[in-house]
């Protein structure tokens, strides 16, 4: 399985890529995202590498199949 965790994205500077996307803890950013599975939410702690301190995010988050890329578009399946 796949451990997906996304949130909103609020450094986007190019008014484009919306949102954070965590893949097995690698962060990526898109325009959208397209669940095709069930979610959750989740709070997790994370490392904020403007603050230099862990904090709490909220995440949608699911166990996934597979990750699909069609550009800038992320289908989690």
């Amino acid at each position: 399985m796949i451990d997906v965790k996304v949130r909103w994205n609020t450094k986007c500077e190019d008014n484009h890529k919306f949102w954070r996307i965590l893949i097995d803890g690698m962060e990526y950013t898109c325009a959208s995202v397209l669940f095709e599975i069930p979610t959750y939410t989740t709070r997790d702690t994370v490392y904020d590498s403007i603050r230099r301190e862990k904090v709490d995010k909220h995440h949608i988050s699911c166990q996934a199949n597979e990750i699909i890329w069609k550009g800038d578009v992320v289908i989690v399946r």
